[in-house]
């Protein structure tokens, strides 16, 4: 039975690889760049960070997500262009991809809002680790397979923003290119990078002095997924300190809190409580996500 469960497992693996969604972050507010490439730069300052998660670590092959990523204003350009290099791992599969944004931002007559219109290029590599199958499913045919493949893809969006109000639209992976690495008998649907549509929205309500609650949302639709839909509520400190609480419709609360450090860096702290029925394969463990941020001058004139 286990072997069954196993090889069942693979074929949905090898088959479908590019039906699986592209990595999320929980502090999603602080990667408006992630999401969609015409918020590159468009926060008119320039930062680089490097973002930790760590999920369900009481189940064998939890997910885990590293990434290093860069956003940059091009003020004499008047763009900003954006990079993000990620490794995804949950059990026997990574998937390494990096992705570079670019945006054009047009200002209104009294430069008091912007909007942001971008183009992304993405690169992913999926693998499969094979020593880690072979001593259960031995010379399964299954493995016969290529153990790695890449892809390129890219992806547009735009986005508009007055410092108060901020909303955006984009689209990842509009190819669709294939990631199959092995010809799976049966299988109706082949491997392939699927459309994600992404929707964001957020407003800015000073409440005292230096004081700000910035509700906010996120909706990701995923071709042959579910729709995902995310809340939040940041409250803001002189944007020196902060707490936030946010909820995935009918999968996880996270808790949130960062604070800066030296006037130029920020750290960041989230924790996911899942709900059933995801929530009993964690074990009450949950998800982490640490983040550290380093503001960059920027001499640009």
């Amino acid at each position: 039975m286990r072997k069954l469960l196993l090889s069942l497992s693979l074929i949905m693996i090898i088959g479908t690889a590019g039906a699986q969604q592209l990595h999320f972050m929980s502090q999603y507010l602080q990667h408006n760049p992630m999401y969609n490439p015409a918020a590159a730069g468009i926060a008119q300052k320039s930062s680089i960070g490097v973002s930790y998660r760590n999920m369900w670590t009481t189940f064998p092959g939890n997910p885990r997500t590293y990434m290093v990523y860069g956003d940059f204003q091009l003020k004499g350009l008047q763009s900003g262009i954006s990079s993000y290099v990620y490794r995804d791992e949950t059990g026997p599969t990574s998937r390494t991809g990096a992705q570079l944004g670019y945006s054009y931002h047009v200002n209104s007559r009294d430069n008091k809002s912007r909007l942001g219109i971008g183009l992304e290029l993405r690169g992913l590599q999926y693998a499969l680790d094979k020593v880690k199958l072979q001593s259960t499913l031995g010379a399964d045919p299954a493995l016969a397979g290529a153990a790695n493949k890449f892809a390129i893809d890219a992806g547009a969006g735009v986005y508009w923003t007055n410092d108060k109000l901020s909303v955006g639209i984009a689209a990842s992976q509009l190819i669709q290119s294939k990631l199959q690495l092995a010809d799976v008998p049966n299988i109706a649907t082949r491997g392939r990078l699927y459309r994600h549509y992404n929707m964001t929205a957020s407003y800015r309500i000073q409440t005292g002095d230096d004081i700000f609650l910035i509700p906010n949302a996120m909706v990701r639709v995923i071709e042959n997924s579910p729709t995902e839909y995310d809340f939040g509520t940041r409250l803001d400190y002189q944007d020196k300190i902060w707490w936030s609480i946010n909820w995935r419709v009918k999968q996880s609360w996270s808790l949130q809190a960062g604070f800066k450090i030296l006037n130029n860096i920020r750290a960041s702290y989230s924790y996911d409580y899942y709900n059933a029925p995801i929530g009993i394969f964690n074990g009450g463990s949950g998800a982490h996500e640490v983040g550290i941020q380093f503001d960059l001058k920027n001499n640009q004139k």
